[in-house]
């Protein structure tokens, strides 16, 4: 019977190694989950600058076809109602997109691009409304 008492109560409880391993297991699972949702951020903005440059193109294009040149600046284009006025004309970081016009170039009247997830311009994160689409290997 003492044997029987002693197999009950070792098989009652976990072992120190076992509830480490249990501890170990979730921890990794846990940072493979923060990594990828933390990642989910940044690339859910990158798209929504890229939709909302795509509806700003068209929109200069369209001013562009009406008026034969194309806007001094994007503020025209809600002016004109060519843009929703009460949508900002802001990147998936709430920064103001960078546009200018450029005669020099006829491929590519003007220039749009937003400064991307480091907020600087100049950088390799840049989103430029010509070249968004193009594989950046």
């Amino acid at each position: 019977m003492n044997l029987r008492k002693a197999v009950r109560a070792a098989s009652r409880g976990f072992s120190l190694l076992e509830l480490m391993l249990v501890l170990a297991i979730i921890g990794i699972l846990m940072s493979v989950v923060a990594i990828n949702v933390l990642g989910a951020g940044d690339k859910a903005k990158i798209k929504a600058s890229k939709a909302s440059m795509d509806t700003i193109k068209q929109a200069l294009t369209t001013y562009n076809l009406n008026h034969s040149a194309y806007p001094p600046t994007l503020e025209t284009l809600r002016t004109v109602k060519e843009l929703d006025p009460s949508k900002p004309l802001k990147d998936g970081w709430s920064r103001d997109f960078l546009y200018n016009l450029s005669a020099s170039n006829k491929d590519r009247p003007f220039t749009l691009f937003s400064a991307g997830p480091d907020g600087n311009t100049g950088t390799e994160d840049d989103i430029d409304v010509w070249t968004m689409y193009e594989d950046k290997r």
